[in-house]
């Protein structure tokens, strides 16, 4: 009796080892999975991870790079005129209560997003560039490039061949934004990524659109093609 007493209290001790050493386990796992949701992803190991989707299709961090790239240099033009010593503290200010670099990833999604729709239409319309507007493109991938401080090119998430094809589909999206425009009776303006009618186009069509914050969020806009002394954290904080 006493023989069974003592497996009883051994196996109640290997029952409850196990018990806790699974919860610390899950604890663990947990934390590590919490740490890792807060660091930030590097954009060019990362480029398969899809950052939208839009209705049904899938846009990946490649997809998104040339806006990425594009606001990084938009953004920095204006951090200098801020503070040229320092121009990563025009990044970390605040503007409609979020910091200017989660504006900027804002930005850049919306106008990812607002590309993609008006280039598909563009191509279920058949509309395609004329020789005119070929060269008008040429002479914008031509300023983008020189445009671009010499780190940027430097740190390239991607290829140069990559942001030229995605130059492209934005001029096809504006040709589609702009037939919109003229058949409404309205401006350019107005279909923009920002625009009212834009936003209404959406709601008429049932555009549904899903970001992936557990990878878009991840992404440090400013210091992918830049490079700052100091970095912010996902939250904002240095």
């Amino acid at each position: 009796m006493g023989n069974m007493k003592q497996k009883k209290k051994k196996l109640d001790g290997v029952l409850k080892f196990f018990v806790i050493a699974t919860i610390m386990a899950a604890i663990l796992l947990v934390a590590l999975m919490g740490y890792e949701s807060r660091q930030y992803l590097v954009y060019s190991e990362n480029l398969d991870k899809v950052a939208v989707t839009v209705n049904i299709q899938d846009l990946t961090l490649e997809d998104l790079a040339f806006y990425v790239v594009y606001e990084e240099n938009a953004i920095e033009e204006k951090a200098l005129v801020y503070d040229e010593d320092n121009s990563l503290a025009f990044w970390n200010i605040h503007t409609n209560k979020v910091f200017v670099k989660t504006e900027a990833r804002e930005t850049a999604m919306n106008m990812a997003v607002h590309d993609y729709l008006f280039y598909d239409e563009a191509l279920k319309c058949g509309l395609a560039l004329s020789e005119e507007e070929k060269e008008a493109l040429e002479n914008r991938r031509t300023d983008f490039w020189e445009d671009l401080y010499d780190v940027q090119k430097e740190n390239l998430p991607v290829s140069y061949e990559t942001l030229n094809d995605s130059m492209r589909k934005i001029a096809l999206a504006e040709k589609y934004q702009l037939k919109l425009a003229q058949e409404n009776g309205t401006t350019f303006a107005a279909y923009g990524y920002d625009g009212y009618d834009y936003k209404q186009w959406m709601k008429e069509n049932h555009v549904k659109v899903k970001v992936h914050k557990k990878v878009w969020d991840r992404i440090n806009l400013g210091n992918i093609t830049l490079v700052h002394k100091k970095q912010v954290t996902i939250d904002g904080e240095e």
